[in-house]
Formats: structure tokens, C-alpha cells, sequence
């Protein structure tokens, strides 16, 4: 297995290196666009609801696009068993924020793209791509969410693990997903994607091994970060100089906890940066106040 899933995907999308497995999958999706509308005619030969809309189309194009031209090369890279699960899973979030809880039409779609697939690979040379997108489309409506982010962590474990807060900040946001991780995994059997479990077993097996519970007692932000408190007092007040909090990339999913993690690494990487525009801006300001005392005494002086 000599390449990995992320040299792969960055030949067709800009992706950064450190973002997590399943993040630069979503975003490779999502900005994925090599020669997808090639594929629109075939995406309409089946009949599906909205099989003419301009989204689904995309949607199919991408499907299609990203099957023929990288099916092959990610079934011999570290993340083969995942990719098809990524890609059901996006394509699945695609149809619910389109479709909200319209769950018939989202089926319906879904189902629709299957039947695409298998028109167009049963017979060549990857028979097995027509097989990529799983039946995700039957998990319920009101904890399909959940799932996704079970799963997600489980892919990310490896890397999440590498990371290590430089910041009380930062520890204190690990800790809250690490918390959110841990309610997932008290309904681990009911939330884990059953296919998933089907087509591998051991993934499954270690997935529940993975429970951030240990994590949580090692991890103790204020031990860890003992000087947090005084550095918060030397800090200037709420208002003018309060800092803007740094944001991290977002997948489709905005609430997606991986994003939650990568925001984690990316402000270890900018917070010396804001730290020096802070400092810019306190002496600009002491300069502001300094400027508008001197003027108000020369007018009351008039």
C-alpha cells in the first residue's frame, strides 16, 4: 500500500495536510468538480425526484466523476475501507440539508444514485464501485448526525491523538469534544452505521475501544496550564481589545466535531500571530487616548 488517501485526493483539490482523515475527505467532496458535467445525461437516465435539479446533478456528477477516476487508487491506500463510507456519508448530508426531512425523497435519490452506479460499473473493470455508496439512506432522520460523528472519530483517532493543546484555551475545547465523544459512546451499538459493522468487523471492534473516557481523566487543563489564571488577569478587559476567536476551516456539516478538533491545531498555529496584533492594537489604542486627552484640554483651555 504505497500511497495514502490524502496524496491521492490533493492532485484534485487543495487540501492541507493537517487536517484530520475524515475533514479533508468532506472537503475534497465538496470541492471536487473534474469533469462532472460529462456525467449529467447519465445521472438523468434514471427516474428519481429532482433527477433535472441543478444541486442533484452536481451531486451525481460528482459521484460519478470521483468513482471513475479514483476508485481504484483509494481501494490501495491506507484509508481503503473508508473512502466509500466518507463519501455515502456527505452525499447523504448533501440530500438531508437540501431536503431537510422530506425522508421519502431522500431515499428516493439516494436509491436513485445506486442504481446510476450499477448501470455504469457492473460489468467493468471495478464491479465493486457500483457497491461504494452505502445503504446510509435508511438510518433515521433524527440521529443520522450522530452516527456520522461516531464514525468520524473513530477514522480520526489515530491523528486526534497526536494533538496536544498549547493553550489552556485550547485544552479546555479539547476537553468539550472529548466530552461530546463520550455521550456518543454510552449508545455506541445503537449509533454505529450497521453496514459499516458488516463490511468491517474489526473497524468495529476497535472503534469501541476508542472511548475518550481514559483521555478525559488524563487530560486536567488547569494542572496542565497552572499559570492560566494570572495570565487572564494580565489580560486587557472585554470591549475594545477582546480578541476574535479563531475559526476553523467548516465542512458542509457546521457542527461537525472534527472541526471542532481541527480549530484546536489551527489556532496553536495563529495564536502567536494574534498575540502580536493584540499588541499592535493596545498601543494603538494608548495612543488614541492620549491624542483625544490632549485635545479636549485645549479646547476647555479656549
Amino acid at each position: 500500500m504505497g500511497n495514502t488517501a490524502y496524496k491521492i485526493l490533493r492532485n484534485y483539490v487543495n487540501i492541507s495536510e493537517e487536517e484530520l482523515p475524515s475533514q479533508y475527505f468532506y472537503h475534497y467532496f465538496k470541492k471536487y468538480s473534474n469533469n462532472i458535467n460529462q456525467y449529467y445525461e447519465v445521472c438523468k437516465s434514471r427516474d428519481y425526484p429532482h433527477n433535472t435539479d441543478s444541486n442533484i446533478l452536481n451531486i451525481c456528477g460528482k459521484l460519478v466523476s470521483h468513482l471513475k477516476t479514483n476508485y481504484e487508487n483509494l481501494n490501495d491506500c491506507d484509508l481503503k475501507h473508508h473512502h466509500c463510507n466518507f463519501l455515502s456519508l456527505w452525499i447523504y448530508e448533501q440530500l438531508v440539508e437540501k431536503f431537510k426531512g422530506d425522508s421519502s425523497t431522500i431515499i428516493r435519490i439516494y436509491g436513485g444514485f445506486k442504481l446510476i452506479l450499477s448501470d455504469i460499473f457492473n460489468g467493468c473493470s471495478e464491479p465493486e464501485a457500483s457497491e461504494c455508496l452505502r445503504d446510509v439512506h435508511l438510518l433515521t432522520s433524527n440521529n443520522w448526525k450522530k452516527r456520522k460523528d461516531l464514525y468520524d472519530y473513530c477514522v480520526d483517532y489515530d491523528e486526534i491523538i497526536k494533538k496536544s493543546p498549547s493553550s489552556y484555551d485550547e485544552c479546555k475545547t479539547y476537553e468539550k469534544y472529548l466530552k461530546d465523544i463520550s455521550l456518543l459512546y454510552e449508545k455506541f451499538n445503537e449509533l454505529y452505521i450497521p453496514e459499516y459493522n458488516i463490511k468491517n468487523p474489526d473497524f468495529y471492534g476497535k472503534c469501541n475501544s476508542y472511548n475518550p473516557v481514559s483521555m478525559l481523566r488524563e487530560l486536567n487543563c488547569e494542572k496542565k496550564f497552572p499559570d492560566y489564571p494570572k495570565a487572564k488577569a494580565d489580560e486587557p478587559g472585554p470591549g475594545l481589545l477582546a480578541p476574535t476567536p479563531f475559526t476553523a476551516q467548516k465542512s458542509d456539516s457546521t457542527n461537525t466535531y472534527g472541526n471542532v478538533l481541527l480549530g484546536v491545531v489551527a489556532t496553536s498555529m495563529t495564536s502567536g500571530m494574534i498575540f502580536k496584533v493584540n499588541k499592535i492594537l493596545i498601543k494603538t489604542y494608548q495612543h488614541y487616548k492620549l491624542f483625544n486627552n490632549l485635545f479636549a484640554i485645549q479646547i476647555n483651555s479656549k
